[in-house]
């Protein structure tokens, strides 16, 4: 899936969990010096390469209106799974990072409806966010003889040593919403399913558009893994080559000291004054934010999130500082990592498996539903169409 929880490393990556740890409980109010950060400097000072403001407006315009559009094509795989019914009885071990965060509770819900489709059930071990836990959890999977494993949001050098032992017993591996390593080729024995990597691009086009071109904005990056820092390094450009107009300052923050993270927003706010939105990389960190805003008595700064569920969207809907929600569609992740651990199980070849996503702002919340039923359900995204595709691939359409 795709919530927040962007950690460490890959396969071959040696990590201790001190190492992670130590890693994940870093300042929690840092000015990075990333090229993210100098990509704001130039956001700020080179001109566009579309020639001007207007022109970067316009196309960021263009851009939000199809992010806030609804999924009317799924990218549901076209290559059939053969073999499932050696499969029957058999047990797939989903581990997220932590097992209560919405978007995880939800691609569980799914992934157990569309495994029993085809007689798999599903064994839900919870991360809690430690080293220790998930290794565990990969353990106790391959000492269960698993038909696969699912990690979501869990660098495979969190547990690598664990991970090595179930691949080495031919249990396929599965690493969900992490950036793979360099040059990866995803095999029957471990692969990635990146997720929607480009959330906070997304949230890039929507302040380029609700400024005019005039941002002032201070996006919190979330510290705790390459790939959440790699994914606001990548919106850099959009802000670079569309919005000569805009400001843009990044700092770090880390969701492993969440009670830091109030203190941290006041803190970027008051130094940086002029400042007039403000991004918190995903949902997890809302509260906190919107209590460092309200400490900093900025309650006219604009405010953004992705990774948003029904809390985040809540409070877009609601007259609140919330204006724009990234939001993954969760349910159908479900269906799609359900597809890939098969396919990996029968020795059939990983497909490319791609999750949608919509970009929701006071323009378009009001077409939809802010329940947990909604959210689970995938209605927020559009049809549930691609469930009977999925079927159809796996022999019974």
């Amino acid at each position: 899936m795709t919530h927040r929880w962007k950690r460490w490393l890959a396969p071959g990556a040696a990590i201790t969990a001190a190492a992670v740890l130590a890693a994940c409980s870093s300042s929690g109010s840092s000015t990075t010096t990333s090229s993210a950060s100098a990509g704001a400097t130039a956001a700020s000072s080179s001109a566009s390469a579309t020639g001007g403001s207007s022109a970067g407006v316009a196309k960021a315009q263009q851009m939000v209106t199809q992010l806030e559009a609804t999924t009317t094509s799924y990218p549901v795989p076209t290559a059939s799974v053969s073999g499932l019914s050696s499969l029957k009885g058999k047990t797939v071990y989903y581990i997220p990072l932590v097992q209560f965060i919405p978007g995880f509770v939800v691609t569980a819900a799914t992934m157990k409806t569309a495994l029993a489709k085809v007689g798999v059930n599903l064994q839900v071990c919870n991360g809690n966010a430690q080293p220790s836990a998930i290794a565990s959890c990969v353990g106790q999977a391959t000492g269960a003889g698993a038909a696969g494993i699912i990690l979501d949001s869990i660098p495979y050098g969190m547990a690598e040593n664990a991970l090595n032992s179930a691949t080495a017993k031919h249990i396929p591996v599965i690493i969900a919403d992490q950036y793979p390593p360099s040059g990866n080729t995803n095999t029957d024995s471990v692969t990635y399913v990146p997720g929607v990597v480009d959330q906070p691009t997304q949230i890039a086009w929507w302040m380029i558009a609700n400024s005019g071109g005039k941002a002032n904005a201070i996006i919190a990056e979330e510290a705790d893994s390459p790939s959440s820092i790699q994914y606001v390094t990548n919106s850099m450009a959009v802000y670079k080559q569309y919005c000569s107009g805009c400001t843009i300052t990044v700092k770090q923050i880390t969701a492993a000291t969440t009670a830091l993270i109030a203190s941290a927003t006041s803190s970027n706010l008051l130094a940086n004054p002029n400042a007039t939105y403000y991004y918190t990389e995903f949902e997890d960190s809302l509260q906190p934010t919107i209590q460092g805003i309200q400490q900093s008595n900025k309650t006219s700064i604009q405010l953004s999130v992705a990774g948003g569920s029904v809390d985040g969207l809540g409070l877009l809907k609601g007259n609140s500082q919330v204006k724009a929600v990234v939001t993954v569609d969760q349910a159908y992740a479900g269906w799609a990592l359900s597809d890939e651990i098969l396919r990996m199980a029968t020795k059939t070849a990983p497909a490319a498996e791609t999750f949608p996503s919509r970009l929701f702002t006071k323009q378009n919340i009001g077409t939809i539903q802010v329940t947990t039923a909604a959210q689970a359900s995938g209605a927020w995204f559009g049809s549930a169409s691609y469930q009977g595709q999925f079927e159809k691939l796996w022999g019974l359409g």
